[in-house]
């Protein structure tokens, strides 16, 4: 046999297993294109509800129960209008104060950073004044102004006892008399002048210093002319405006301290939505900062003009602040609930799930059939959120339990890929 004979049963045999192989490819793509077909048939007439995606899953009533999974109907509810403006937290002007140098002088020391928590009658730094050493020249100049009064109406006192003894014995006559009582008259004048003095000088160094009137006397007013700048309220330094070294004026602002035990959000509203407003309308409030919580006021002032430029009006909205979340400079939605009503839909909150970035549900139409409907938000309230997109009133959701039923979809999206 030569080699070319040889070579032919060679290739019948290749050809017979690689028309073998097309057979099973064959009947394996047509065997998955069958299931994929009898898949597609179980939810024939239901809507693509996550992108291309058509999967659901079947829970019976049996094992339902026992994941605690519960089915209701979409319901409407009454609700009221809610009015959203965008503003930001401010300081409560009510509780904030803006701390300022009293005296003229060179500041000496500063004690507190912004951020600090301060204490009313907390020294925040001191100033040195010469203007309080003046005022310490005078109240000591007083005081020895007083002593020598004291020491001309003991004189005096005396001069007019001898003199009416005198003038009783016929040894002093009646004009040196009267004028003994004329001169401890004058005396006491002098030293009701003085002590009215010293009680002026006092009060106006008591004030510099910030120190009670009485504690101020002729034996320890030496060394004082370090002038304290004192904090008035409780509360957290939001700025310090000055620095050591720095020469200052009276009145010249020090450091602005606030509570932020509650705090305002300002906010502008357009003109079209003013009649929505009413002092004392309740107000939630969410931040950047804090996306998950809701903070709860109430409107406290509605502005009584108009802006002519923006057609808006200022909307103030007091906020409680117990834990001190909010910063003064946040920026905050207010949701402020408004006097007029309206109509929507709404489910519990623990109906919702998310899957790829979608909120969604589970709706049913059998009782045991679920598939995840993609849904937009609207409001949130009492643990409900109001549906806007995706639902209407009637359909059948799961209520609760609805993590059980993502869980059993994705375990059959993970078994099928």
């Amino acid at each position: 046999m030569n080699a070319h004979a040889r070579l032919i049963p060679a290739a019948l045999l290749c050809l017979s297993l690689l028309a073998c192989s097309k057979s099973d490819s064959g009947s394996a793509k047509g065997s998955d294109q069958q299931a994929s077909s009898k898949k597609g048939d179980s939810k024939s007439g239901e809507p693509d509800s996550m992108g291309g995606s058509s999967d659901a899953v079947k829970i019976q009533a049996a094992d339902q129960q026992k994941a605690g999974i519960s089915i209701a109907p979409v319901e409407t509810a009454t609700v009221p209008q809610l009015l959203t403006l965008n503003g930001q937290v401010v300081p409560n002007d009510q509780r904030t104060s803006h701390v300022g140098v009293i005296a003229d002088g060179r500041i000496t020391a500063l004690n507190v950073l912004p951020g600090a928590v301060v204490h009313r009658g907390q020294t925040l730094g001191e100033v040195h004044s010469h203007s309080v050493h003046e005022t310490v020249g005078a109240l000591l100049q007083a005081f020895a102004a007083v002593d020598r009064a004291k020491g001309a109406v003991t004189f005096a006192t005396q001069a007019r006892d001898r003199y009416a003894k005198l003038y009783g014995i016929q040894a002093a006559s009646l004009e040196e008399k009267q004028k003994s009582e004329q001169d401890l008259l004058q005396a006491k004048q002098s030293l009701s002048d003085a002590e009215a003095s010293v009680h002026m000088e006092r009060e106006h160094l008591s004030e510099l210093l910030q120190v009670a009137p009485e504690s101020l006397n002729a034996n320890n007013l030496y060394n004082r002319e370090l002038v304290p700048i004192r904090s008035p309220i409780d509360g957290i330094v939001l700025t310090r405006s000055l620095t050591v070294g720095q020469v200052v004026n009276t009145g010249d602002e020090a450091f602005l301290i606030s509570d932020l035990s509650t705090v305002w959000v300002t906010a502008s509203a357009n003109e079209k939505d003013i009649s929505l407003l009413h002092n004392g309308a309740a107000a939630d409030v969410t931040t950047q900062g804090f996306p998950d919580l809701a903070f709860t006021g109430r409107v406290g002032q509605i502005g009584s003009e108009l802006d002519p430029q923006t057609r808006t009006i200022p909307v103030r909205i007091v906020l409680p602040n117990p834990a001190q979340r909010l910063r003064p400079g946040m920026f905050a939605a207010a949701h402020i609930t408004g006097s007029a009503t309206r109509t929507a839909v709404f489910i519990p909150e623990d109906a919702l799930q998310n899957i790829n970035g979608n909120q969604i549900v589970f709706l049913t139409a059998d009782g045991v059939t679920f598939r995840p409907q993609v849904v937009k938000l609207g409001t949130h309230s009492m643990g409900r959120a109001e549906i806007v997109q995706g639902l209407k009133p009637g359909d059948r959701i799961v209520v609760k339990g609805s993590f059980m039923v993502k869980g059993e979809l994705l375990k059959g999206t993970v078994g099928d890929s």
